[in-house]
């Protein structure tokens, strides 16, 4: 994985912290294993920082297993917004079925 500043949590899950971009709200976590880290694209690693600085985020910016890079999320991302303050992102939901 070529991203500075991404540590290993534990087995399954890889942290971008919070000062990882300016403007993130909140640090991302991607769950894969040692074997899927070693297929990440930088892309999909950066979308889920950029999901972190969104307006009303809840949480962390979530990737599962399966990322890979996407419309603005990563493919395989999850993020949860507050109903007020937040954001309703085609880009999350899923172009085919928004």
């Amino acid at each position: 994985m070529g991203i500075d500043g991404i540590r290993r949590v534990d087995d399954v899950r890889l942290e971008i912290p919070q000062d990882f971009k300016e403007g993130m709200r909140t640090k991302g976590i991607i769950y894969v294993d040692e074997v899927l880290e070693k297929e990440l694209e930088d892309h999909s690693i950066e979308q889920v920082a950029n999901v972190a600085t969104l307006p009303g985020i809840l949480g962390h910016s979530l990737a599962m297993p399966d990322i890979h890079t996407g419309y603005g999320f990563a493919i395989g991302g999850v993020a949860a917004f507050d109903i007020k303050q937040g954001i309703i992102s085609p880009g999350g939901v899923g172009y085919d079925i928004n």
